[in-house]
């Protein structure tokens, strides 16, 4: 659910959104990648491909002279320790880099390329550089691809997963005939994907977008999120925390929507909202609640134990005694079948539809902030996600529209209750998943 892992400053992309580190900035931000080279100086052409290959020959079994590449200021956030480990280590799963091709300039001193390896990777990369020197003051990479990998052949690695997996690609949009799935109708724990239902309820109760609402001591949960830190009282609009909820994962920004909305009403939607097998997900926990059942043993055995009319009145009464505590939190599989949110990838990709019906313009802008993984522009007008993870359960979705106007549901999720997963391999898979829908969705066919 991205509440058990804080925000790290690296420069590999092993993570729910692609994070990049840079010396002079380290905010996060949504991809920008375009996919035409922009006319630039030459110059300034020549020193950022000239930087591209000095990170690229450094990706390699022994890297080296890292001060020749790296100015001064990327050594103060990150240890040349670090930086050889993390290199090292691409190249030991991706291969030796032997082409390096421009996608798009973003200015005299950052660009977008695309690093061939020897082993048929292709790992989209953001360089920025300082521009006296040409140094690289930011590294940023995005998760590795093979870009001739099929459905069956994805469908295939996702069912070698350890654990649980399902998997849905459906299309939207007449004709309905295309859907690929894998246990498409059982339940999965989905982690912070849940947090597409309450986004989905702000919709359907048409709540003002620049409603102000103001933060509560009792709203605060624990990160993923910096609004945990804000001050009581602050005022923020909907947008704002629905924003945060979505793209940033902000765990307290979805509680205090939550609390804003009321869970009944949350619980009523999610028939409408496509869910199956609504039941399922009743109590709706707020991710506070989340915590606090993880982190005490007594009082989630409690909680397993109860009716129904039992669990609401302990989410009400006993759950407000128990103090939040990041480190007193299960960091090992705890309980993800029966204390988490439970969804189908039908239920999930049903309802992606709902959105794409509703068509809010504003919704869909939410959703586009943050794309998780590489959505390229030349092949996707429009990419939607939302993903979530804790330990032993990883989810991510995607609402996606081609360049041919065909509107795809891409939703999987992965749980373990035994052991915790190997996230990059399930992003590798996952971004093949989208290679493979903009290839199909691409108006020149390639």
């Amino acid at each position: 659910m991205n509440m058990f892992k804080g925000i790290f400053l690296i420069i590999l992309v092993f993570s729910m959104v692609s994070f990049g580190f840079c010396a002079q900035d380290t905010k996060i931000e949504a991809d920008k990648t375009e996919t035409v080279v922009k006319q630039q100086n030459p110059k300034a052409r020549k020193m950022l491909l000239r930087a591209a290959w000095r990170a690229a020959a450094r990706i390699s079994e022994n890297p080296e002279k890292l001060f020749n590449a790296f100015h001064r200021s990327f050594f103060k956030k990150l240890s040349l320790k670090k930086i050889k480990h993390i290199l090292k280590s691409l190249y030991e799963m991706h291969g030796k880099v032997v082409k390096v091709d421009f996608v798009s300039i973003d200015s005299d001193t950052s660009a977008q390329f695309i690093f061939y390896t020897d082993k048929k990777y292709l790992i989209p990369t953001t360089i920025t550089i300082e521009p006296q020197t040409g140094k690289i003051i930011g590294l940023f990479f995005k998760p590795p691809y093979q870009k001739t990998v099929g459905i069956e052949d994805i469908k295939s690695r996702l069912e070698n997963l350890p654990g649980r997996v399902g998997f849905m690609l459906k299309k939207l949009n007449a004709p309905l005939s295309e859907i690929e799935s894998i246990n498409g109708t059982q339940v999965f724990a989905i982690g912070s994907t849940f947090k597409l239902y309450t986004l989905a309820a702000l919709v359907e109760e048409k709540y003002s977008w620049k409603k102000i609402v103001s933060l509560r001591e009792n709203s605060k949960s624990l990160p993923s999120g910096q609004l945990r830190n804000w001050p009581i009282g602050a005022d923020l609009t909907l947008y704002s925390l629905a924003a945060r909820m979505i793209s940033e994962s902000d765990n307290t920004a979805t509680d205090v929507i939550m609390d804003y909305i009321g869970r009944n009403k949350i619980e009523k939607s999610l028939e409408k909202l496509g869910h199956a097998k609504p039941k399922l997900l009743k109590p709706f926990l707020k991710t506070s609640e989340m915590f606090k059942l993880k982190s005490s043993t007594q009082t989630a055995v409690l909680y397993l134990n109860a009716d129904i009319k039992e669990r609401y009145r302990i989410l009400d009464e006993e759950l407000p005694k128990i103090p939040l505590n990041l480190y007193a939190v299960n960091h090992k599989p705890f309980e993800i079948n029966k204390i988490e949110w439970p969804a189908s990838p039908e239920d999930i990709c049903n309802l992606m539809d709902y959105f794409r019906k509703k068509n809010d313009d504003t919704a869909f802008g939410i959703m586009g902030i943050n794309s998780g993984l590489d959505a390229p522009k030349d092949k996707f007008d429009y990419a939607g996600y939302k993903g979530g993870s804790e330990p032993g359960v990883i989810s991510m979705t995607w609402l996606l529209k081609t360049k041919k106007a065909d509107w795809y549901c891409l939703s999987a999720s992965w749980n373990d209750e035994k052991e915790t997963l190997d996230e990059k391999q399930f992003f590798e898979i996952m971004q093949s998943a989208i290679n493979f829908i903009g290839r199909k969705g691409s108006v020149t066919g390639d």
